[in-house]
């Protein structure tokens, strides 16, 4: 009987083994192939006591050894190694994985016509396995190995980035940890910005994002709109288009100093709120010009061309169509746009920040202490200043601000997510 190691019933040939005595075990081996060949054929043929036909992935080892009772150091793969494929319809089969030979007296006859198998050494090995129908192959399963290495690395290189922005958030709130409270929010700095809290930039902050926003977000949707929806494509489509490419790479300072140009000196704004918000606006357009861009272009064509069969104008198309199924999208360059004017300081550090300026610590001033004409402290511009600028500064207080910054920040972030997921649940495509 032959001796069946997890799947695979090895078969054992030794040029010292005995025809008539041998059975194929280790300890009395055939003495040759041709011997191995038949009895491999009549075994697997039928069901005999503990053997049984070849199944789907079971194989078949004809093992070389030098003598009975002492095997040779096998090789870790086998020398040959061929297939068996007795469901499938193959013309001619040449015993590879994609060829494979039709049943085992096939297969066994063309091994012994084969002289490389003919001349097998000790420790050398014959493997015949059984190939399901549909099973993967060779090639199939190299890709699945790869697919899975490529998910590996990039799961590798995924935590290299995370990893990291975890500790340094981490870090953060441990050593700002002391000194937040609901107090340090809603106070306003003291002792010349050493002590107290933060209310005045923070307010300061929500008033240049909500300003720029309702600047920027009108202007932006409806210029992504009229260039994906109303301009041809002719050399001034692509020109702007090329221009709004081109302004989201350029640096925040120099977007500074055109909002010193253009809001503060030529429009006559001053350095005030107002002026800064408008830089933040200009700053962030390309990015919800793109965005909104993108996001029309998702929407299918044939909807547009649904809704004009059945009568309705172009504007009544976008505006009852396009934009509900892309609104979504539009949201991500507003969620960027917010992220990007609560962090910036260069832009509104030369148009309307200002180092310190008194609010009210109660009543209605204190929630609206800032006019559109008035200069206003901001987050990012108090954090630089009580970082470089101010002495006897704790660094709790500073690590409290950063913290509070990136707080902000992610607020915002988390209710313009779930506003963007509640509505692409409602799209109808």
């Amino acid at each position: 009987m032959p001796e069946l190691f997890d799947r695979a019933f090895q078969y054992f040939v030794s040029p010292a083994g005995s025809d008539e005595r041998g059975d194929g075990t280790a300890g009395r081996p055939f003495q040759s192939l041709d011997r191995a060949a038949a009895l491999i054929v009549d075994n697997h043929r039928k069901e005999l006591p503990g053997i049984k036909p070849l199944g789907g992935g079971d194989e078949v080892e004809i093992v070389c050894i030098e003598r009975p009772g002492f095997g040779s150091p096998l090789r870790k793969k086998p020398r040959f190694q061929y297939f068996v494929a007795p469901d499938e319809v193959a013309l001619a089969g040449d015993g590879t994985e994609a060829a494979p030979w039709s049943d085992l007296e096939t297969a066994t006859a063309e091994l012994l016509r084969m002289p490389a198998v003919r001349q097998i050494r000790p420790g050398d090995r014959i493997q015949l396995t059984r190939r399901e129908v549909f099973s993967a192959g060779i090639i199939e399963r190299r890709k699945v190995m790869v697919d899975r290495l490529v998910k590996i690395g990039l799961m590798i290189v995924t935590a290299a980035l995370v990893l990291p922005l975890l500790a340094i958030l981490a870090d953060l709130f441990v050593k700002a940890w002391p000194i937040l409270s609901w107090r340090f929010l809603v106070e306003n700095p003291q002792n010349y910005m050493t002590a107290g809290g933060i209310w005045a930039p923070l307010v300061g902050t929500v008033y240049l994002v909500v300003i720029s926003l309702a600047i920027a977000a009108p202007i932006g949707v409806l210029a992504g709109v009229y260039l994906n929806e109303y301009a041809g494509d002719n050399w001034l489509t692509r020109l702007v288009n090329l221009a709004v490419v081109n302004l989201a790479g350029v640096p925040s300072i120099v977007h500074a100093l055109f909002g010193v140009g253009a809001f503060v000196l030529f429009a006559g704004l001053g350095r005030s709120v107002l002026a800064a918000s408008a830089t933040l606006a200009i700053m962030t357009l390309p990015v919800i010009i793109t965005s909104t861009r993108e996001a029309l272009s998702a929407v299918p064509q044939s909807f547009r061309e649904a809704c004009w069969n059945m009568g309705a104008s172009r504007w009544q198309t976008i505006r009852t169509i396009v934009l509900p199924n892309s609104i979504s999208g539009i949201l991500t360059g507003v969620i960027l746009q917010v992220s990007r004017a609560a962090g910036e300081t260069a832009p509104i550090l030369f148009t309307g920040a200002v180092f310190y300026v008194a609010v009210p610590d109660t009543g209605l001033a204190s929630i609206f202490p800032y006019s559109l004409t008035d200069r206003c402290m901001a987050l990012s511009y108090h954090l630089f200043t009580i970082s470089t600028q101010v002495t006897g500064v704790s660094e709790a207080l500073q690590y409290g601000t950063a913290v509070v910054l990136f707080g902000l920040v992610l607020t915002v972030n988390l209710v313009s997510i779930t506003l963007r997921v509640y509505l692409r649940s409602r799209k109808r495509w």
